[in-house]
C-alpha cells in the first residue's frame, strides 16, 4: 500500500480536469450560501416561507406568502406546500396547489436564487388511463422523492367522481421518472404501478436542510452494488501544491474490495478500500483517500479528499462515472471526535478495543489500545463517513442512528490480506 521512494519525492499526479471552473469542492462551515426554503414567521400565523442563507440567516426572498398571495419566485399554491431537495441540493421540487388538486414547481439553484423549470405533462399515450375517466373530481400531480439514480419520481392521478356513495371511486395513478440535466426536465419512464418503498439510509428523503447534517444509517443503508463503480473513469483533482492533476482511474471490484489504479502519463498509482453506506474509503499507496457516492441522472460522482502519510493538509478528488458532471458538493460536518468502544467481529468471537478521534474537520487521528498494545492513525472525515488507516490495514464507517436516537460509527474493516469484517465504534462519553 506504499509509492515507491521515487514516487514519493513528487505529489500524486492523479484525476483529470473537466472545466477549471467547477473544481472547488465547498464544505459546509465555508463561506459559501446554505440556502433552504424556511418559514420565516411565528406558530398560528398564516405561514410565510423564504429562501435563506442558514449560515448567515440572510433572507433574499419571498418564496410563498398565503395572506398576500405573493411570491418572487412565481410559485402559486393556496395549500401549505412541500419541499423536496436533491441530494446534491441543486433543485428543489415543491407540491403545492389547489386544495382539490396538487401541482408540482421545480427549481433550479442558481447563485443566491431560485429558477423555475418546467415540469413536462404526460403524452397521450401515458395519460391514457387518466383520461379514460371522463368527469374527474381531482387530478394533480406530486413529488413522491429523489431516487438513488439522480431522478425525480412524480405521481400524476386522477379520482372520478362517484354518482352515489354506494359506488367506489376509480382512481387512476401514473408514476413517471423526471430526469433533470441542467434548466431542463424529461420524462423518461412511467409505470402504471407503484414503484417500491424508498430506500434507506444512502439517499435520505426528503433531504435534511441545509444546516443539518443528514442521518446516516450505515448499517441499514441501502444496498450500493460497488460493481457499479467498475471502469476506466475519467478524473479530477489538486496537488498539495494546488496545481491541478488529470487523469483517468481505473476500478475493479473482487470480493467486494475496491481497488483504483490512477494512470497520469507515465505515473501509475494504486489504492484498496472498501464502501460503506455511501462512504469508500481507500488505502493509497502513500496515504488515504475518502470519497461520497453522489448518484446524479446520468451517471455517479465520486467527491472526496486525499491526504499525504502523516499530513494534516487535505486535497480535493473527483471521479465522474458515466455521463455524470458533478466535480463539486457541500457536506456537513459531523462532530467524531471523542472516545469509543471498539468491537470487531471476527469469525464467532468479537475483539473489543477503545479508541479516541481527535483532530481538524477533515484531517484526523485515531489512538487505538487493544489490551497493552497502543497505535496512532491516520485518518479521513467527510460527511458521516470516517476512514482509518489502521495497524492491521484500514477501517471505514458511516454513521447510524438507532431507534432511540443513539449514535455510533457502523463499519468494515480491511485486512492488509484483503480479510473483511465488521466493526463498529460506540461512543463511551
Amino acid at each position: 500500500m506504499h509509492h515507491s521512494p521515487a514516487l514519493l519525492t513528487r505529489p500524486l499526479h492523479r484525476l483529470r480536469i473537466l472545466t477549471t471552473s467547477c473544481l472547488l469542492l465547498a464544505f459546509a462551515g465555508s463561506a459559501l450560501a446554505k440556502l433552504d426554503i424556511v418559514v420565516a414567521n411565528k406558530e398560528g400565523e398564516e405561514p410565510i416561507y423564504v429562501l435563506k442563507d442558514t449560515s448567515s440567516g440572510k433572507v433574499f426572498g419571498t418564496f410563498w406568502d398565503r395572506a398576500k398571495e405573493t411570491s418572487d419566485y412565481g410559485f402559486e399554491s393556496s395549500i401549505v406546500p412541500d419541499f423536496l431537495w436533491s441530494k446534491d441540493r441543486k433543485y428543489v421540487a415543491v407540491s403545492g396547489g389547489a386544495s382539490r388538486s396538487r401541482a408540482v414547481s421545480l427549481y433550479q439553484v442558481t447563485n443566491n436564487s431560485l429558477k423555475e423549470i418546467a415540469v413536462p405533462q404526460l403524452n397521450a399515450e401515458q395519460a391514457a388511463a387518466i383520461d379514460a375517466i371522463a368527469d374527474t373530481s381531482a387530478e394533480g400531480t406530486d413529488a413522491v422523492r429523489w431516487q438513488s439514480d439522480g431522478t425525480l419520481l412524480l405521481r400524476f392521478w386522477a379520482a372520478g367522481r362517484v354518482k352515489n356513495e354506494n359506488e367506489d371511486p376509480k382512481e387512476e395513478n401514473v408514476w413517471a421518472d423526471l430526469e433533470i440535466t441542467g434548466n431542463k426536465a424529461a420524462i423518461v419512464g412511467t409505470s402504471s404501478e407503484e414503484p417500491s418503498a424508498p430506500p434507506k439510509g444512502m439517499f435520505p428523503n426528503p433531504a435534511p436542510p441545509a444546516d443539518q447534517p443528514a442521518p446516516a444509517a450505515a448499517a441499514e443503508a441501502e444496498a450500493f452494488d460497488p460493481k457499479r463503480l467498475v471502469g476506466v473513469h475519467q478524473s479530477i483533482g489538486f496537488n498539495p501544491d494546488g496545481t491541478i492533476y488529470k487523469g483517468t482511474v481505473e476500478i475493479r471490484v473482487v470480493k467486494g474490495v475496491v481497488g483504483l489504479e490512477w494512470k497520469i502519463g507515465n505515473t501509475v498509482s494504486h489504492g484498496n478500500g472498501v464502501l460503506v453506506g455511501s462512504t469508500l474509503g481507500i488505502a493509497l499507496d502513500s496515504g488515504l483517500a475518502i470519497y461520497r457516492i453522489v448518484g446524479q441522472s446520468e451517471g455517479i460522482s465520486l467527491i472526496g479528499i486525499w491526504s499525504l502519510p502523516g499530513s494534516t493538509a487535505t486535497n480535493k478528488d473527483a471521479i465522474v462515472i458515466g455521463n455524470a458532471d458533478m466535480t463539486q458538493a457541500q457536506f456537513d460536518i459531523e462532530k467524531f471526535n471523542g472516545k469509543y468502544l471498539s468491537l470487531r467481529e471476527v469469525q464467532d468471537s468479537q475483539i473489543e478495543g477503545s479508541a479516541t478521534i481527535y483532530g481538524g474537520d477533515f484531517a484526523k487521528k485515531v489512538l487505538w489500545s487493544n489490551g497493552d498494545k497502543t497505535a496512532q492513525c491516520q485518518a479521513l472525515a467527510l460527511s458521516d463517513g470516517l476512514a482509518v488507516l489502521t495497524p492491521s490495514g484500514l477501517s471505514v464507517y458511516e454513521k447510524h442512528l438507532d431507534n432511540d436516537g443513539n449514535a455510533s460509527l457502523v463499519g468494515t474493516a480491511l485486512t492488509g490480506k484483503g480479510q473483511t469484517y465488521s466493526e463498529t465504534l460506540s461512543p463511551t462519553e
